[in-house]
């Protein structure tokens, strides 16, 4: 039986990029993971895995959700041999937006392939996949930029929010100016911090998603060890303190001298395809 856990947030909050970042933590410790992109709008596979013609969730849906039908929409990078990613394809031949039906099916089956399920998300609370993982996740992850688009999200989607079983609120795209205090005191206090620095969009217009550890504030590491923590053996420290002293925000910009190895080595290969 698998971890799953469900990353969501206000647009343009960097849930894709934690996602990444969470996986690679997850495959350096040994941990058999799964990244799967739920955004049928954005067809994110391609920017995951580098370039691949293989085809991804919208063909999956199209057809019966089998244990090898899924199996061979999972692709792997070299690089991370314990890591597996599913999204959908640019220009897939048979394109389908999947039910709450197949979702639920996907969940089932993925469950007895990993240890660790990563379900990146979207902002829209409507969609079938957010309405079956929200239900369905051990763990969510809410990431909320602190300024106005995400000040409204939380205001619009709070009710809902508040009833998920463990929700854990993290500020995305964290810079210096950013209304940090307040924030905070509107949602009750962030659980975590993911600083924003010139590295990480550097890595991510490279479509390095699963370095960003590599580069990324050690505050973001940190953020990104507690959710695992969190996951995998129910740690839940409480609120953490978020606030605007300059020895917590100084450097948030700045990586250099924060990185650390992530070479996502380890672990058998379960899933049968290199991508790159």
């Amino acid at each position: 039986m698998a971890k799953h856990i469900l990353i969501i947030g206000s647009p343009g909050s960097g849930k894709s990029v934690f996602s990444a970042a969470l996986a690679s933590a997850a495959g350096k410790r040994n941990r058999q993971t799964l990244l799967i992109s739920g955004d049928s709008r954005i067809s994110m596979l391609s920017f995951l895995c580098g370039n691949t013609d293989t085809d991804g969730l919208g063909t999956l849906y199209a057809g019966e959700i089998t244990s090898q039908r899924t199996a061979d929409a999972i692709k792997i990078l070299r690089e991370f041999p314990n890591i597996g990613v599913m999204g959908f394809q640019i220009h897939e031949r048979k394109r389908q937006e999947g039910t709450t039906a197949q979702i639920q099916q996907l969940y089932t089956v993925l469950d007895g392939m990993a240890e660790v399920v990563i379900w990146d998300g979207t902002s829209d609370w409507t969609d079938a996949f957010q309405t079956v993982m929200t239900a369905k996740a051990e763990v969510t992850a809410c990431l909320l930029t602190a300024e106005v688009k995400g000040l409204l999200y939380f205001k619009q989607y709070q009710d809902k929010i508040r009833r998920l079983t463990h929700c854990l609120l993290l500020e995305g795209l964290s810079k210096p100016y950013s209304l940090h205090e307040e924030m905070d005191v509107t949602i009750g206090g962030f659980d975590g911090i993911l600083p924003f620095g010139r590295e990480i969009e550097r890595y991510v217009m490279e479509g390095n998603l699963f370095s960003i550890l590599t580069c990324c504030h050690a505050r973001y590491r940190e953020t990104v060890e507690h959710t695992l923590d969190d996951l995998l053996e129910g740690k839940n420290d409480g609120k953490k303190e978020i606030s605007q002293e300059t020895e917590k925000m100084e450097g948030l910009g700045s990586s250099n001298s924060n990185r650390g190895d992530t070479d996502g080595s380890g672990g058998e290969h379960f899933i049968p395809h290199d991508v790159r």
